[in-house]
């Protein structure tokens, strides 16, 4: 998915030009950036040998016929509808389009090794209760550094997801990374896609969740792996705000009794706390704890 960063869906695209799978299509939706970056795309495509794409508004979706001879579909989302509600896009047309095969949900600002589609496929057919596959993800900038195994684990005490960063300490996972998530067209049928209410973080934790209580497995494959860039606003006060936020929604949909309760309570204490101890150092960050403590309450009544 594409939100105004042409140049790094452009390398992602590059990067899958190399893979050894023998077959495979691109789903890119554009989630409403500005005509520079999508003309920006175009260019490239139309002056690029290895992709014959198609380009179709989210709008037409419906009556849309992919012919047998491009292997680039570039969907154009009429808003920004977050992490979900763009991949949504793509995952939507999938599930109801495609009887068989397989669908990997994976970020623009990543490229891949030539050996990751052979290494997803593989790992999901070792068992028939594997739901999602995930890849080891490196640093972009530092490529014999691991970022995260590709899945992680969730503290219930604190809403919190913890990306695991050490190899073969589990065998399995609470979630998977939303960078880069496999599965059949059978079992995104199944689980169904991303919720939207998240707009952006913790929608892969409960996309996960969700498998997992339909009895499906989290593995990561054993080789094939992604580089992935280092997100500038990680630290911006609009993922303090949806972290804030989608935890606590998270945490109504898929805990109950004293485990909520107590979250409730230790959530509410910690922004207060912190929203007290930085109102005058940093009196955003305070007021965005504050509303998305807000926000997530008003969400889940």
């Amino acid at each position: 998915m594409n939100w105004n960063g042409e140049e790094d869906t452009i390398e992602c695209l590059d990067s899958l030009k190399s893979l050894n799978y023998p077959d495979f299509e691109i789903f890119l939706v554009d989630n409403n950036s500005c005509e520079n970056s999508v003309n920006s795309i175009l260019n490239y495509l139309d002056n690029d040998e290895y992709y014959n794409y198609v380009l179709v508004e989210k709008k037409h979706l419906d009556t849309f016929v992919r012919t047998d001879d491009s292997n680039l579909i570039f969907i154009l989302n009429d808003s920004n509808a977050g992490f979900a509600g763009g991949n949504n896009v793509a995952l939507n047309y999938v599930k109801d389009n495609y009887p068989s095969g397989y669908v990997m949900l994976l970020n623009n600002d990543t490229i891949v090794t030539d050996d990751l589609l052979d290494a997803l496929v593989e790992k999901f057919n070792e068992s028939d209760d594997i739901g999602f596959v995930g890849a080891n993800h490196y640093y972009y900038h530092d490529r014999n550094t691991l970022q995260t195994v590709g899945g992680g684990l969730i503290d219930l005490v604190h809403g919190e997801c913890m990306a695991v960063t050490e190899f073969g300490k589990y065998e399995e996972f609470d979630f998977l990374t939303g960078s880069c998530v496999f599965m059949s067209c059978d079992v995104l049928r199944d689980v169904g896609v991303m919720s939207e209410d998240y707009f952006m973080y913790w929608e892969d934790v409960d996309w996960s969740t969700r498998a997992r209580l339909k009895g499906y497995k989290l593995k990561i494959s054993d080789t094939g792996c992604i580089y992935h860039k280092e997100g500038a606003s990680i630290k911006s006060l609009s993922r303090i705000y949806y972290h804030t936020r989608n935890r606590i929604i998270y945490m109504k949909r898929n805990t109950n009794g004293l485990t909520y309760h107590k979250f409730i309570i230790y959530i509410f204490l910690y922004v207060m706390k912190e929203s007290v101890t930085n109102i005058h150092k940093n009196k955003q960050y305070s007021h965005t704890l504050i509303k998305g403590l807000k926000d997530a309450l008003l969400k889940i009544k």
